[in-house]
């Protein structure tokens, strides 16, 4: 309880702070895109190179064909938000949960010179990032990896009320091995809202987007679903589109507030295999690990 309330209060002091330096401050430090960009680093062709980076507007068709996402009908997902890379820890953390993996969704990813050394040094991954803002010149925003590029992205953003920076999401579609095509939506939901008007509007516009999709669906990432309401209005737009949850083994190590837990993976057309958080010091959440098969393999 000593814990929670401590949370809040933190919680308080930080939106008074961003209040308080919102009038001016923000636009000389944040550069915020016009429109939404989709920001793509892909392998470079020469070993050992940083990978090669691609700016294009809103929606970009990256590919007209691509190797399947799955390997054998199997998909391993990784949902983490990686809190910018703050934390001393961060590569070696995201090397050792994204090792047996064919997805991974980050939030708060931030394209510093740290994380392409990363990509460098791991070059099996190919990403996609939806293009936030930048902050001293460091892109922010949801990045999906993938070992082959998707056939597409597009970016979404929605603005933060009080504080006027936006959240981000990515929608991709991959290829699957049984010829269907997986969509993937990456999002990191609007936090700071006294109501949940701009949380509700940013959940049912990607939710249009993947509602008519003939294909099984990943809906993840840190959903800031911090109350009563926001947990109503997401189980809500996602019982609409015929998702299920994922659950976790107890204890449940997902980061919460409040007792709400905030990140969520949600799917359809795929079965579920197995799920678990582990722990970690290397972010201020502890990552979502699953495991599907393709319900054609079975």
């Amino acid at each position: 309880m000593a814990s929670s309330g401590l949370n809040k209060k933190k919680l308080i002091y930080l939106i008074l702070a961003l209040i308080l330096v919102s009038g001016g401050v923000l636009d000389y430090i944040f550069d915020v895109p016009a429109a939404p960009e989709v920001v793509l680093l892909k392998r470079s062709s020469e070993i050992g190179e940083q990978p090669d980076m691609m700016i294009s507007r809103s929606c970009s068709q990256l590919t007209d064909g691509s190797s399947p996402v799955d390997e054998q009908g199997n998909l391993n997902v990784l949902v983490w938000n990686i809190y910018k890379e703050n934390r001393s820890d961060w590569s070696q953390a995201l090397s050792h949960f994204s090792q047996d993996k064919q997805l991974v969704l980050l939030q708060e990813s931030s394209l510093s010179p740290g994380f392409q050394s990363w990509l460098k040094d791991n070059p099996r991954w190919q990403a996609v990032q939806a293009h936030a803002f930048s902050l001293f010149d460091k892109g922010m925003g949801v990045m999906t990896l993938s070992g082959y590029l998707p056939l597409s992205s597009c970016a979404y953003l929605e603005m933060e009320p009080w504080i006027r920076l936006p959240k981000s999401a990515l929608l991709s579609y991959y290829p699957l091995s049984d010829q269907q095509t997986l969509a993937v939506v990456n999002i990191h939901s609007v936090n700071f809202t006294l109501g949940i008007k701009s949380y509700q509007e940013q959940l049912e516009q990607l939710a249009g987007k993947v509602k008519s999709h003939i294909g099984p669906v990943i809906f993840a990432g840190d959903f800031n679903s911090w109350s009563e309401d926001r947990i109503i209005s997401l189980q809500r737009v996602m019982s609409g589109l015929s998702m299920s949850e994922v659950t976790y083994p107890s204890p449940d190590s997902r980061k919460q507030f409040d007792g709400y837990p905030l990140d969520h993976l949600f799917y359809r057309g795929l079965t579920l295999n197995q799920a678990g958080v582990p722990e970690t010091s290397a972010s201020d959440h502890n990552p979502i690990q699953v495991s599907f098969s393709l319900e054609a393999s079975q």
